[in-house]
């Protein structure tokens, strides 16, 4: 009977750290959190690194509308690394309908940044998804092809602002304004890196 309860603890024995051995080895594979400053993640289905900010700047809605949905726009630099092949884009995110059209004007300090051509996908920037979470299923997305004095831009901003201009239920032309204060040093450290 002895014999048999020391085979009994010894194989709880042994499963007990078998298992404490698994839970080790899964922990010290966890990954930076998403909300990290900067994050670096590979897209499995292109291959592509993409480096971008933990969680995009948030805009608020400095125009008031009683609606409570589209409080917010989302603004976030990312970069692609393709064997080496690096490019920098601008992703925004604004609560608007994407099928109407409208395309963010971008002012930092004041000042209207001029960004060239809009892509609406993430294939334009090479990507199967977007790099940033959707905030919002209704969000329109907009990809903007950037450069490093851009990014350098944005980190040394104070203000930034994006307005928009919609055509109403009623056909009349809503403008909104979204803004933030830049007190966020995360733009500055993804600029830095």
């Amino acid at each position: 009977m002895t014999s048999r309860r020391w085979v009994q603890t010894g194989a709880r024995l042994r499963q007990f750290l078998a298992g404490a051995f698994a839970i080790t080895v899964l922990a010290g594979c966890a990954s930076l959190p998403q909300d990290a400053t900067v994050f670096e993640q590979l897209d499995a289905d292109t291959g592509v690194t993409v480096t971008r900010l933990g969680r995009p700047v948030e805009l608020y809605r400095e125009t008031w509308v009683q609606e409570a949905t589209g409080k917010f726009a989302f603004l976030g630099p990312f970069e692609t690394n393709q064997m080496g092949n690096r490019e920098l884009f601008l992703w925004v995110a604004l609560p608007v309908d994407p099928s109407a059209g409208v395309e963010p004007v971008i002012e930092l300090d004041g000042q209207a940044l001029s960004l060239g051509s809009v892509g609406r996908a993430a294939e334009f920037a090479g990507l199967r998804k977007s790099p940033y979470k959707i905030p919002t299923p209704w969000s329109a997305m907009y990809y903007y092809k950037i450069d490093a004095a851009l990014v350098a831009r944005l980190a040394e901003a104070t203000s930034l602002s994006m307005r928009t201009v919609a055509t109403g239920k009623d056909g009349s032309a809503v403008k909104t304004l979204y803004a933030a204060k830049m007190e966020d040093t995360r733009l500055k450290e993804f600029a830095q890196r």
